[in-house]
């Protein structure tokens, strides 16, 4: 094959791999935050035991 044709694979693989490859890590991106906030939301927070504690 020549240097030519080499480039156009190249160009051609670049076009239609990058933005799969930035939708994809966006996707991953965007389960890891929620996994995340998911499990901060069922951490105990403690503010319900120190108004028990109070009264």
């Amino acid at each position: 094959m020549d240097r030519k044709d080499w480039t156009r694979i190249g160009v051609v693989a670049a076009v239609l791999l990058v933005p799969g490859g930035f939708v994809l890590g966006g996707l991953l991106a965007t389960r890891r935050y929620r996994a995340a906030q998911a499990a901060k939301a069922m951490e105990p927070s403690g503010s319900a035991r120190d108004h028990e504690n109070r009264a």
